[in-house]
């Protein structure tokens, strides 16, 4: 998965809008889960 940041350009570029607090929240909550998700792989 991308950086964050890059994730949340692409999909504000995607909808063409800019994302709502609760939608920026949810995608702050995607990445996190990613991120746990993967640093357990790893171990």
């Amino acid at each position: 998965m991308k950086h964050y940041l890059q994730m949340h350009k692409d999909i504000e570029g995607k909808l063409d809008r800019k994302l709502s607090s609760d939608e920026i929240k949810f995608l702050q909550w995607v990445f996190s889960r990613y991120l746990e998700e993967n640093k357990d792989q790893s171990a």
